[in-house]
């Protein structure tokens, strides 16, 4: 029988292959673009849902993880896209995604989270009092997240596809939407 914390892995794992398979046809400067209503971008969206998550597990464990706790005061609550995002950060993102769960789930299995400063998020509320409780409070973050990702894209698409039927002329631009 599987632990929580193992169902709630398999459960970010798959949240976090459905959010790279949804920007698969994505340029840089798609990741990147705030769209319009909204004060961030789909990578600063991925980028928070990682930090945030080691975060969580790593700073309210005290433990100190084997990876180094990436992009500080990047992605963090409370920030906003500064600078672009690179192609290696994108890059990195998209690695760190897959790699940290991975870390995490040696560390469980290794025994280290054995302290905990209990602590809640904004969003939720909940108390999170242990490794496990903090996963999923992960996974409806990462999930709400995601939510936020595919909006952006269809704003995204939406007003590519306008512009590109306004190059085309009016007659196609009225025919298309």
């Amino acid at each position: 029988m599987q632990t929580a914390a193992e169902i709630s892995l398999a459960y970010l794992r798959r949240s976090r292959t459905l959010f790279l398979g949804m920007i698969e046809d994505l340029s840089l400067e798609q990741l990147n673009e705030v769209p319009e209503g909204f004060n961030n971008n789909i990578i600063w969206n991925m980028g928070h849902i990682l930090v945030s998550t080691l975060g969580l597990c790593y700073i309210r464990s005290q433990v100190k993880p084997a990876l180094t706790l990436p992009f500080p005061g990047r992605f963090g609550k409370g920030t906003r896209p500064e600078v672009n995002a690179t192609l290696e950060e994108v890059a990195e993102i998209k690695k760190l995604l897959v790699t940290s769960l991975d870390q995490i789930e040696a560390d469980i299995q290794a025994g280290v989270f054995t302290k905990w400063q209990t602590c809640s998020t904004d969003t939720y509320q909940i108390p999170m009092d242990s490794v496990e409780n903090t996963l999923v409070c992960c996974l409806a973050h990462e999930n709400l997240h995601l939510g936020i990702a595919r909006a952006q894209k269809a704003v995204l698409k939406q007003a590519e596809a306008v512009k590109s039927a306004k190059m085309q002329g009016p007659e196609v631009a009225l025919n298309s939407i």
